[in-house]
């Protein structure tokens, strides 16, 4: 009887996943997304939003106005791609224009690519119960603490600055903003899911745009341009990341872990634990709008060494198999 009424129990609660998975919101192709925050991991989401059909709007600071055309497109002729961007600060900001934005999304996307977190007065102009919102996501951090520490932060400093250490400040604004975005969704009748972070490391389109180089890439990610931001080097160790570690590993929770003494030796080119790809992050926000799996739900991104990037049936497949 006891083995009976446990597999009952565990039949009834794989019905209710079920149900909740088939009742969940799905942002269709044409619906109105507004993608909000900086750097080139929001950019990249806002380009692959568009990508899919969604009328989108990047809300993002005059300098990545700037910046972003010649990063989504060659050249920065956005051509037929459904992609507006639009200034949150400066003298070209509009508040009306903002405003109104936020009240027709219908799918908004939360995205900040340094360790900023989205604070409460940001987090009430865009989530109010009166927009036509539906789905937000939001990306966050591994904040589960394991394999961080010493090793991290040492190759933070000497290595690489956008290696993700979890300093104890921006684990407790991580949290904080968490817990606002369910509350908030929840306030407004909207669905929303977590995409959590490690070391964010590429982003850019690799060699897929050069003839004769066998090192590939994935076309749809940002343009060239995206490797002469920042620091350069003699060998731009970002773009050989874009052309080996495309593969994707998707979890459910806040379980994966930080680079742990391996930091130093995986901290640019080599793919270790506690890496993400920005590619597969910026793609992973966009697509939980349109996975019934993803509603109300937290899932870990992590890279693997890959020379293929998942497509649009992939990325189905893999939020339906997190666990």
């Amino acid at each position: 009887r006891a083995g009976g009424l446990c597999r009952s129990r565990r039949c009834s609660s794989t019905m209710i996943a079920v149900l909740i998975a088939h009742s969940a919101t799905v942002i269709s192709p044409g619906s109105k997304v507004l993608v909000v925050g900086s750097g080139p991991v929001c950019l990249c989401a806002a380009k692959l939003a568009a990508v899919r059909g969604f009328s989108t709007t990047c809300l993002v600071p005059p300098g990545d106005c700037e910046l972003g055309p010649g990063l989504v497109s060659e050249g920065g002729d956005l051509g037929s791609l459904p992609l507006t961007f639009m200034p949150v600060a400066g003298p070209e900001a509009s508040e009306e224009a903002i405003e109104a934005a936020a009240a027709s999304a219908e799918g908004l996307i939360l995205a900040i690519d340094n360790e900023g977190a989205f604070g409460k007065p940001v987090l009430e102009t865009f989530l109010q119960p009166s927009s036509a919102l539906q789905r937000v996501a939001v990306m966050s951090r591994y904040l589960n603490g394991e394999g961080m520490g010493f090793f991290a932060s040492a190759a933070k400093t000497a290595a690489n600055k956008d290696v993700w250490a979890a300093n104890a400040q921006a684990v407790a604004s991580y949290k904080a903003m968490e817990a606002e975005v369910a509350r908030m969704s929840g306030a407004a009748g909207v669905e929303w899911t977590v995409i959590r972070a490690g070391t964010l490391k590429g982003g850019g389109s690799g060699c897929s745009g050069e003839e004769g180089d066998e090192r590939s890439g994935e076309p749809s990610l940002l343009t060239p341009a995206f490797y002469e931001l920042g620091q350069q080097d003699i060998v731009n160790w970002r773009l050989l990341y874009d052309c080996s570690a495309l593969k994707v590993k998707l979890v459910r929770g806040d379980t994966l872990p930080g680079p742990g003494f391996t930091a130093a030796l995986t901290a640019t080119d080599k793919v270790g634990a506690g890496d993400s790809h920005r590619g597969a992050v910026a793609a992973a926000l966009v697509e939980a709008l349109r996975s019934p799996d993803a509603a109300n739900r937290d899932y870990s991104v992590a890279a693997e060494e890959g020379r293929e990037f998942p497509g649009e049936k992939e990325w189905s497949h893999l939020f339906e198999a997190a666990h």
